[in-house]
């Protein structure tokens, strides 16, 4: 008999569920869902992959990665590379910068992967040069293949093709 009833035996016992933990855990999952939209969002500027002609490329897995965009820009928009909403120019001293911040990644995160998305409407004069910063960001990090680059493509059924 519970501590209620004994004092007043004539009060009928009311029981009843707490809802606040309930409330505080659907707001956690709320503000979870949110953080993991906007970083997945980083990762996704908006440009043409490339479609490859050969069907040998594979999905992607789920080994964490760092994804580095390298976007088209308009006749009055400066190109550059974004890696995390950070913006890093073409010139030598920003892809020095981009170079450093991989570098301090990779040190960090030995098992990390590289993604390059990179718009299909640029010339490769102006990719090559950030594939080899990326390259050159694995020295020291203790890698002993170095930085394996995954170039970011689009597959023809994400395109609208049929298969």
């Amino acid at each position: 008999m519970s501590a209620v009833s004994r004092l007043d035996p004539g009060r009928p016992i009311r029981t009843g569920a707490n809802l606040t933990p309930m409330i505080d855990m659907t707001f956690l999952l709320v503000v979870f869902f949110v953080l993991v939209s906007r970083i997945t969002a980083v990762e996704q500027v908006p440009m043409e992959l490339p479609v490859p002609t050969d069907p040998a490329s594979n999905p992607p897995d789920d080994a964490p990665r760092i994804v580095v965009n390298l976007a088209a820009g308009g006749p009055s928009d400066p190109r550059s590379v974004t890696l995390d909403q950070t913006a890093y120019g073409l010139d030598p001293d920003g892809l020095r910068h981009l170079e450093l911040e991989l570098r301090s990644r990779l040190t960090n995160s030995p098992e990390i992967q590289v993604n390059l998305r990179a718009d299909r409407r640029l010339d490769y004069a102006l990719v090559a040069p950030v594939i080899d910063a990326i390259a050159r960001s694995g020295t020291g990090t203790g890698r002993p293949d170095g930085v394996r680059v995954n170039l970011v493509v689009m597959n023809e059924h994400e395109n609208g093709a049929t298969p």
